[in-house]
């Protein structure tokens, strides 16, 4: 039996194909793709997000997803590629807050009783530190004496399958990608960069099963450890 997601992207796919959207035109909305087939949106993001994959269609950050320019058809694959894969690395959690971000709040769908907490971790090669990740749970996934703890989040996405089974690693998620530039200077001092050098910024949620976010991260990574392929096929 085909998995729905699938039978959702295949009949966007043939409305594509068919012309019911030109090149450049913006593309449904994930409520309305929700309404439509009623369906969770989950299902609905995992569909898109594979004919962005595929290259039908790209996303514009806080405008929505659009029909690809390009050659329709065309399989594309990102990778992140590490520089110096054989250097030594080494995570450094810096500080365990709590955050009123109400931008925050909203991406996480937390109710009033909850706390959202923010992890700032640096991750290090042969000691030079070139990537700064900020990482936001909800409290329902931490305890106050996780808080004080700092070691016990070297890896979020390790605690994370330990103590409640979650593998976030293969979870869905969205990513929105940018060159930040100049890099705000906090970052930039913790990743000893002048603050006029740019940095890799990504955010990322990702959702569990039932399609509840589950975690929100902010990312900078130093230009000088940063290169990605892009494969068309």
């Amino acid at each position: 039996m085909q998995p729905k997601y699938l039978k959702i992207k295949n009949d966007l796919l043939q409305k594509i194909r068919l012309g019911e959207f030109e090149p450049g035109d913006q593309f449904y909305s994930e409520s309305e793709l929700t309404k439509m087939y009623n369906v969770s949106s989950i299902t609905v993001i995992r569909a898109l997000k594979e004919l962005v994959n595929e290259g039908y269609l790209f996303s514009i950050q806080g405008k929505g997803r659009f029909v690809s320019k390009g050659k329709l058809g065309q399989t594309v694959h990102f990778t992140d590629i590490e520089l110096f894969p054989d250097q030594e690395t080494s995570v450094e959690v810096i500080s365990i807050s709590k955050s009123s971000d109400n931008r925050i709040k909203s991406i996480l769908s937390v109710s009033d009783t909850e706390t959202i907490y923010r992890f700032e971790r640096l991750r290090k090669s042969n000691g030079v530190p070139f990537f700064l990740q900020y990482s936001y749970l909800s409290s329902r996934y931490i305890s106050e004496d996780d808080v004080k703890h700092p070691e016990r989040f070297i890896s979020i996405y390790d605690k994370m399958r330990e103590d409640y089974g979650l593998h976030l690693t293969t979870a869905p998620s969205v990513e929105y990608y940018k060159i930040c530039f100049p890099t705000p200077n906090p970052m930039a001092q913790l990743l000893c960069i002048d603050d006029k050098s740019p940095t890799s910024f990504v955010e990322r949620t990702t959702f569990l099963e039932n399609g509840k976010p589950v975690e929100f991260i902010q990312s900078y990574k130093r230009w000088d450890y940063y290169c990605s392929k892009i494969d068309s096929l």
